[in-house]
C-alpha cells in the first residue's frame, strides 16, 4: 500500500510544480525590455525585442534622441543614419551594414515589425560611440552619450567611446588586449621589446612609444588619440601635458590588475567582457582553493639581482594572487606592510625557505642576475632549504608572474599554479 501512495503523492507534486512554474516563465518572458538613455526611460510604439540572443530596438524612435538624423530609401530598403562625422547605412532583411563606408556584418538581420525597423542595440552603440550595457535581471538596456570616469587624478568626461587609445604602462597593454581593444600606441615591454611574446600576435601595427619610464610625447601627439591611459606612480608629473593632448585617465597602482581592468572597461564600453573574465577567474580561484584546502603549503617567491643580492616578494602582483588563492607564506616572510624583503647576504638564504619556492629571476639586466642565482645556489644553506630537499623549487615565467601585471598574465600565472600543485 505504501508504494502506490508514494506514486500518487509524486504525481500530485509534479502537477503542482508544473502549474506553479508555467506562469512564472511566461511572466519573465513577457516582461518588456526597458531602454534608458542618459538616465531617461524611452517609450516605443513597437517594443524592443530579443531576436536570436540580440537586443533589437526601433531605430527611428531612438536615433533622434541621441542627436542623429535618419533617412530611408523605400526602393532599396536602405536606412542612412548620420551623427556628427559618422554615417551608418543598413538594409532591411540584411545583416550587412557600413560605417563610414567600411563594410560590417551585424549579428542578425535588420527587420521590420509593425512598420518599425529594428536593429541590434550593441551595433548602434559601437557605430556611434555610445556606451551600451544590458542588465539581464531587470531587462534594461542603458545607453550613455557621455561618461565621466573617476580615476587617480580626479575625473575625466568622455563624449564618445574611445577608438584611438594610447597605453603608457605594461599591465594596461595586457588588459586592453584582454578586453579586445588594440591600442594605437603603447610603451614597450621591459624585455622582449617591443612587445612581450605572449602579446605580440595581437600588437601588429601598434606604434611604439618608448619606455614606460619616459613615454615619447611627440609620438603620442602624432597618433591623435582620443584616450590616454597612464599610472599615477609613473606619470603624475606629465598628467597636465597629456590631458592637453587627449582625455587622460590614470590608475592608482601598477599591479592592481582587477581595479585597473574595472576602470578601463568602463571607459572603453567593455564591462561585459571584464565581467565574463572575472566570472571565469572567480570560478577557477574557488576550484583551486577547494583542491588545496587540506595541504597548508607555505609558498615563497624569490628573485635574484645582478648586484649579488636577492629579493623575496611578499605582496605585489604575484603575492596578491597567492593571497587570493589562500596560499600561506613562511612565518619569516609575514610582513603585510611590505611588498618585498631585500636579502643582501647569502647568510639570509634561510629566509627564502618554504614548502614550495617559485623563482621569478629576470634577464632584464643582461643576464648577470643568473650569475647571482648560480652563486647563491652553490651555498650549502641553499641545499638545506626544505623546498630544495623535496624537489619543490620551480623557475617560472618572470614576465607573467612579475613584469606584465595584466589580466591575461594573471590567468597564465593561475594556469601555472594549477600545474605545479597538480590540480
Amino acid at each position: 500500500m505504501i508504494k502506490p501512495k508514494l506514486r500518487i503523492f509524486a504525481l500530485c507534486l509534479s502537477f503542482l510544480l508544473a502549474v506553479v512554474s508555467v506562469p512564472f516563465v511566461a511572466t519573465a518572458a513577457d516582461t518588456p525590455i526597458k531602454v534608458v538613455l542618459d538616465g531617461n526611460p524611452l517609450s516605443f510604439d513597437v517594443q524592443p525585442q530579443i531576436i536570436k540572443g540580440t537586443i533589437m530596438v526601433p531605430y527611428s524612435a531612438i536615433t533622434s534622441k541621441f542627436g542623429a538624423t535618419l533617412s530611408v530609401d523605400s526602393n532599396t530598403k536602405k536606412l542612412t543614419v548620420t551623427r556628427g562625422k559618422t554615417v551608418v547605412q543598413l538594409t532591411i532583411d540584411s545583416n550587412q551594414a557600413t560605417v563610414n563606408g567600411q563594410a560590417i556584418k551585424i549579428p542578425v538581420n535588420v527587420v521590420e515589425k509593425n512598420g518599425r525597423t529594428l536593429v541590434p542595440l550593441r551595433f548602434l552603440g559601437e557605430a556611434f560611440g555610445l556606451w551600451v550595457n544590458w542588465n539581464a535581471s531587470t531587462r534594461t538596456a542603458n545607453i550613455e552619450t557621455q561618461r565621466t570616469i573617476k580615476h587617480a587624478m580626479g575625473e575625466t568626461t568622455l563624449t564618445s567611446v574611445p577608438k584611438r587609445v594610447v597605453v603608457l604602462f605594461n599591465g594596461m597593454v595586457d588588459i586592453s588586449l584582454t578586453l579586445g581593444v588594440k591600442p594605437v600606441g603603447a610603451i614597450e615591454s621591459w624585455v622582449q621589446a617591443p612587445w612581450y611574446h605572449y602579446l605580440r600576435a595581437d600588437m601588429a601595427g601598434v606604434k611604439s612609444l618608448g619606455s614606460e619610464l619616459q613615454p615619447n610625447i611627440e609620438a603620442i601627439v602624432a597618433l591623435k588619440p582620443d584616450l590616454i591611459i597612464g599610472v599615477k606612480f609613473r606619470h603624475e608629473k606629465i598628467y597636465g601635458q597629456l590631458s592637453k593632448i587627449a582625455p587622460t585617465v590614470y590608475v592608482d597602482q601598477l599591479f592592481e590588475w582587477k581595479a585597473n581592468m574595472d576602470l578601463v572597461s568602463k571607459a572603453l564600453n567593455k564591462e561585459d567582457k571584464a565581467a565574463a573574465f572575472m566570472a571565469n577567474w572567480n570560478k577557477r580561484v574557488a576550484d583551486f582553493k577547494a583542491a588545496i584546502a587540506d595541504r597548508n603549503s607555505e609558498v615563497s617567491i624569490v628573485r635574484f639581482h645582478d648586484d649579488n643580492s636577492a629579493r623575496v616578494y611578499i605582496s605585489g602582483f604575484a603575492g596578491s594572487i597567492l593571497k587570493e588563492l589562500g596560499l600561506n607564506r613562511p612565518k619569516a616572510q609575514q610582513s603585510p606592510d611590505k611588498v618585498f624583503i631585500d636579502l643582501d647576504s647569502q647568510e639570509q638564504i634561510p629566509l627564502i625557505d618554504g614548502d614550495i619556492i617559485f623563482d621569478i629571476t629576470s634577464s632584464n639586466n643582461g643576464g648577470d642576475e643568473f650569475k647571482t642565482q648560480t652563486e647563491w645556489q652553490k651555498n650549502p644553506l641553499w641545499s638545506n632549504l626544505k623546498a630544495i630537499k623535496n624537489g619543490k623549487y620551480y623557475k617560472v615565467n618572470d614576465i607573467t608572474w612579475n613584469m606584465s601585471g595584466g589580466a591575461t598574465a594573471a590567468k597564465m600565472m593561475l594556469d601555472d599554479l594549477f600545474f605545479y600543485f597538480d590540480i
